[in-house]
């Protein structure tokens, strides 16, 4: 069955297996990458025989095995960009590189898991933990020139290929507001014309 995914569902596949750092107190480092190692270490206290199939693993035994992939990127897509985008404009202007890179958790050549890290005084940290459900879905359509596009106010992700006004965006799910398919990919330029409308309709609370 296909999963359609509107902004609820979305939402709920963020929650599920996802930890904040501010939980655990986590040391800034000069590099990003010893951040997200250090972060692993985190990742695999958080784990418990309760929690370790939301926080994306089959078993406990995987857990120890895991190990940190290359990162992935991300650029965020701000509301207020996005209700003044127009038919026809560069949709990478839309586009703000992010302070939070991604980085896959391993198991094999299977991710399970993901470390967020983010920038932070005197350095990198590792600021999230988890978010199997996203992360998985994302890692169907990533490669390594992809970057990860993320529209807080829709709460969607998307697998950005190429650059400017040949930027492509993949779904990673259905949406029963679009006419976009999961894994397909399609014009930035398309996708963002059916979003803007959904965005002009959205409450003042919604994030930016």
């Amino acid at each position: 069955m296909k999963k359609t995914f509107v902004i609820t569902a979305s939402v709920m596949l963020l929650a599920a297996g996802c930890a904040r750092s501010s939980a655990v107190s986590q040391p800034s480092h000069p590099q990003a990458d010893d951040a997200a190692r250090e972060g692993l270490e985190t990742l695999k206290q958080l784990i418990t025989n309760q929690n370790y199939r939301s926080m994306g693993f089959d078993n406990l035994a995987e857990v120890s095995t895991a190990v940190v992939g290359p990162e992935w990127k991300v650029s965020t897509v701000h509301l207020d960009r996005l209700k003044s985008y127009t038919v026809g404009a560069d949709p990478s202007t839309l586009l703000t590189p992010s302070n939070e890179t991604i980085y896959p958790v391993l198991v094999g050549n299977s991710v399970r898991s993901s470390i967020s890290v983010s920038q932070a005084p005197g350095g990198y940290r590792a600021s999230g933990f988890g978010k199997a459900p996203v992360i998985k879905e994302l890692a169907k359509y990533h490669t390594g020139s992809s970057v990860v596009i993320w529209i807080p106010a829709l709460n969607l992700y998307y697998v950005g290929e190429g650059s400017g006004p040949n930027l492509r965006l993949t779904p990673i799910a259905d949406d029963s507001r679009l006419q976009l398919r999961a894994g397909v990919a399609a014009s930035a330029r398309e996708v963002f014309n059916q979003l803007v409308p959904i965005a002009n309709n959205l409450k003042p609370q919604f994030p930016t």
